[in-house]
């Protein structure tokens, strides 16, 4: 299976402190044009937060396409999708999240006290922590040893963001919450999770969401949708697509 024969244009974007390129087992088969965004240090410094990174890149990418996020990136296309501008033609979400940090009313996240450790921790220790984060995005996967294979030329290359940065884009985790945006966004929209994220707890069914959102789990697949699970990623992605054809393309 393929994607469809005119793809038109994907944007990609990716989470935190990863590069967005580690998704390109996804997308590489796309047969447009593919826009693929970082959240890299020029883009987090001249933002604020998850809603002013959609904007931004509204701007650059202002035509109809499809939209894509991993991760953070999630919440960036979502917030995009939410502006009802014309340019977010369908959203694809990939282990994303309405809401990261659990409470009482929101059990589906990382627990405050797991966030603080971690936050803190990130404060000390930068590099420590963010390959503790790369590593945690396999934690639990059914394909854990050749998805450490695959990881480990990213881990060499080092965290993409300074450590000022991973701490400023941390706090737009630890801050966003956009349950009622997700439920309310019209686009036809595609999110795929792992049942196996041990980043944050699978949502699936816990939010209520508009007929044209599909929410599908890939099984055995945890943070990371790239690497071993790619291909079922693809799939996924092309049957949402072709369904959603005369809406999209």
């Amino acid at each position: 299976m393929s994607f469809p024969r005119e793809g038109g244009r994907l944007v990609v974007v990716g989470g935190w402190g990863v590069r967005a390129e580690m998704l390109e087992a996804v997308y590489r088969s796309w047969p447009g044009t593919v826009e693929v965004v970082s959240l890299n240090n020029d883009l987090i410094a001249r933002c604020g937060s998850v809603a002013d990174v959609a904007d931004e890149l509204l701007a650059r990418y202002p035509e109809p396409s499809v939209w894509m996020g991993w991760s953070l990136g999630a919440q960036v296309v979502m917030a995009a999708a939410s502006r009802n501008a014309g340019a977010v033609s369908a959203a694809i979400t990939l282990a994303g999240f309405p809401k990261f940090i659990a409470d009482e009313r929101w059990l589906n996240g990382m627990s405050e006290e797991e966030f603080g450790v971690f936050s803190r921790g990130l404060s000390r220790e930068p590099e420590r922590y963010w390959m503790h984060f790369l590593m945690l995005m396999i934690s639990g996967s059914a394909g854990a040893p050749a998805e450490r294979q695959r990881l480990k030329p990213w881990l060499g290359q080092g965290a993409p963001v300074s450590p000022s940065n991973l701490i400023k884009s941390l706090k737009w985790l630890e801050r966003s919450d956009q349950r009622l945006l997700w439920s309310r966004v019209n686009v036809p929209v595609l999110h795929i999770t792992g049942p196996c994220d041990q980043v944050v707890a699978t949502w699936v069914g816990a939010l209520e969401t508009q007929p044209s959102s599909i929410e599908i789990s890939i099984p055995g697949m945890a943070h990371w949708p790239g690497g071993v699970f790619a291909d079922e990623c693809r799939v996924v992605i092309e049957q949402f697509l072709e369904s959603a054809n005369g809406m999209v393309l």
